[in-house]
């Protein structure tokens, strides 16, 4: 498929997507453009719905848009975003579009702070992202304009850098990312990579970092150990921001915040033992370049790929300080384990990870997309076909993508009667992904306030419990589960339709995903106070919900609105407050009921419950045949060099390496093993990883 056939796929896409959600395509556009700059580009780690258009300037105002916006203080930035869908035929994007189109942003931010939105209705989203502003102003350095569009740059166009915007003497750093249709075609191009970061240590003025190369043997990666200075890692941090970090450092920054009261106090009180105090950072890169600097000795003077996997909070903190508190950075030092990674293994760098930050708050679960759970979930998701919905003749398939690019990889090289037959099957809005499935379970969990905070520290969130529960009995996660689990994504969706049809959230248009996730946990809090569960078979056999929800829905999407409107809430700011668990404590305790109709609908716990047993079985099973065939297949090999690295290490028991002297023989076909011999086997496997011992 060429970049012109995927623009008209592309398009037509987007309008399938609004009209079977009731929305406008811009919308659309928007929600698919900020998934791709959160995950493909990793530009930003959050971007949410904030249109305003006010186009009548005046001496006093300025005429302004936005479509998005988002205020990441832990990277000091302040994100804005226009989107421009054209679904007729393709124009150049020129430097008058931009440059139109970057004021109008500029001037956004100009007119919050000349207090143009003072006294504007409270709840708009707007409003709040100018109050925030506003509040925040001493920690903003940074404004980062977007501009999305199904248009092309023209190849007029150069490489277009702004100038420092100044109000009243105070200097914000502007800079503008462009995602016109060549890039958004780039992101479903097979083998797409997200852009790499590139850093010259002379550009922040540094002659090099001093380090140590550890003198280890391993064909995977070398070792490094620097000493860097914080304001380079205060100058990186804040051109880069986002870029910088690990998945799960984003998600915990954005959680907990970016400064640490502690390392704040050292910079500016004590910065000389800051290199004591601190426990320095920890990061990967895919390459360095070194050199031998007279004076100075061994120094990295360039960075491939640059990653923090942890002291994200380090970071952010001496970019912070610098611009919040104007302090001086010379004279502080942070330590730096540095790993280049030689072969791109995506465990590797996930082990790296995980143990790095074993030791500290930061969440080890980083939406690995190779758990078994997701590899499951995408087993199931490819063989269990869906019952016919209504009016059609044919089955479809739900569509899990586990990793990026698997669901339209596929089809860029497919003509376009191959593409629609596999779309008729796979339709795109039976689509869903990692993100997309921890929102679905923590609504039906009654966790609407982890699902507030936004897709990546939610799916964070959800996976912290999957891994718990997965450890503890993971044959839970089964066929019963998937197809509930599905049950649940077609509530949500029709959730979201009820309550984008309902007058008056028309009159508003702000918190909808807010709105509906705490609709879906009410309901299900609710049908729990008459002992009672949802029938999510029912809604997996039709594939729809039962006509009695509906009323139901738009009365508790009613009462959540006025929840999360009450004046005398705990915090003024609606997005903060949903991501409180006050919110949903004050949600519950409005005393409100299901109708009769919709409670006849209900079920009784108890039979579910020998549903979910047999399945249980069924998945032990399955697991049980499934460890059969992985020990036979780890090979002849792999148990000897396990059964020698435990003995030399003194980790197994007599009884142990008789089992492992079992799986080579099986392996050879000298004998067969059992279903439970093989369990024993995969649990020495499982011990010795314990202890770090991976062949």
């Amino acid at each position: 498929m060429d970049i012109n056939e995927f623009r008209e796929y592309y398009i037509n896409e987007i309008k399938a997507v609004a009209l079977n959600n009731n929305t406008h395509p811009v919308h659309e556009f928007n929600n698919d453009v900020i998934d791709m700059m959160i995950n493909d580009y990793n530009v930003v780690s959050q971007l949410d719905d904030c249109y305003f258009q006010w186009l009548n300037g005046n001496k006093a105002y300025k005429s302004m848009k936005i479509d998005a916006a988002y205020l990441e203080l832990p990277t000091n930035t302040l994100n804005c975003l226009i989107s421009d869908f054209n679904e007729y035929e393709i124009e150049n994007i020129n430097n008058e579009f931009i440059n139109k189109n970057c004021q109008y942003m500029l001037n956004f931010f100009e007119n919050v702070l000349k207090g143009f939105f003072n006294g504007s209705e409270e709840s708009a989203p707007y409003t709040e992202l100018a109050v925030n502003i506003r509040r925040n102003i001493s920690s903003i350095n940074k404004i980062h304009l977007f501009i999305a569009s199904t248009n092309k740059i023209s190849e007029r166009v150069k490489t277009i850098n702004l100038p420092n915007y100044i109000y009243e003497g105070k200097s914000f750093v502007v800079e503008l990312d462009i995602i016109d249709i060549t890039r958004i075609y780039n992101t479903r191009a097979e083998g797409f990579e997200k852009e790499p970061i590139e850093i010259n240590v002379l550009d922040f003025g540094e002659k090099g970092i001093p380090c140590i190369k550890a003198e280890i043997e391993d064909e995977n990666y070398e070792a490094y150990l620097a000493v860097v200075p914080g304001k380079f890692l205060a100058d990186i941090y804040d051109k880069y921001g986002a870029r910088l970090l690990e998945s799960n450092v984003r998600s915990f920054l954005n959680v907990k915040g970016g400064v640490n009261k502690g390392i704040r106090g050292t910079i500016l009180n004590e910065r000389n033992k800051f290199f004591t105090y601190n426990n320095g950072i920890s990061t990967t890169a895919k390459n360095v370049e070194c050199k031998n600097i007279p004076g100075i000795g061994n120094c990295i003077v360039k960075f491939h790929d640059l990653q923090i996997i942890n002291g994200g909070q380090t970071t952010a903190s001496l970019a912070s300080a610098r611009i919040k508190d104007g302090a001086a950075l010379d004279h502080i030092y942070v330590q730096m384990k540095l790993t280049i990674i030689k072969n791109n293994d995506a465990e590797f760098i996930r082990n790296i990870s995980k143990y790095s930050n074993s030791q500290n708050k930061v969440t080890s679960a980083d939406l690995n997309s190779n758990h078994p759970f997701y590899t499951r979930m995408e087993d199931f998701s490819r063989k269990i076909y869906a019952p016919p919905a209504l009016g059609k003749t044919y089955q479809e398939i739900w569509f899990f993508e586990r990793a990026r690019g698997q669901y339209e990889q596929p089809m860029m090289k497919m003509t376009k009667a191959k593409r629609e037959e596999y779309q008729r099957v796979r339709p795109k809005d039976k689509k869903f992904t990692k993100t997309d499935l921890a929102k679905y379970l923590n609504s039906a969990d009654m966790k609407p306030y982890y699902v507030s905070w936004g897709s990546e520290v939610n799916a964070t969130k959800f996976q912290e419990d999957m891994e718990k529960m997965w450890d503890k009995d993971n044959s839970i996660y089964n066929e019963i589960f998937y197809k509930d689990l599905i049950a649940k994504a077609i509530l949500y969706k029709t959730i979201d339709k009820i309550i984008s049809q309902l007058e008056w959230y028309k009159e508003n248009k702000a918190y909808k995903p807010q709105l509906v996730t705490y609709t879906f946990s009410k309901l299900v809090y609710l049908a729990k106070q008459h002992n009672k569960i949802l029938d999510y078979k029912y809604i997996w056999d039709k594939q729809s919900i039962p006509d009695a929800y509906i009323k139901d829905i738009e009365l508790i999407a009613r009462q959540v609105f006025n929840t999360i409107n009450d004046p005398n809430r705990s915090q003024s700011n609606i997005s903060s407050y949903c991501k409180q668990k006050a919110c949903w404590d004050n949600c519950i305790s409005i005393k409100s009921d299901l109708s009769e109709n919709m409670i006849s609908t209900l079920i009784d716990p108890n039979d579910k419950k020998v549903e979910d047993i047999r399945a249980k079985k069924e998945q032990r099973f399955n697991i049980s045949l499934s460890i059969e065939v992985d020990v036979y297949n780890k090979g002849v090999q792999y148990w000897t060099n396990l059964l020698e690295k435990g003995v030399n290490q003194n980790l197994l028991t007599p009884h142990e390496e008789d089992m492992l002297r079992f799986a080579i023989d099986y392996c050879k076909g000298i004998k067969m093993a059992t279903s439970k011999q093989a369990k024993a086997i995969w649990d020495i496997r499982t011990k010795l990883g314990n202890y770090g011992v991976i062949v």
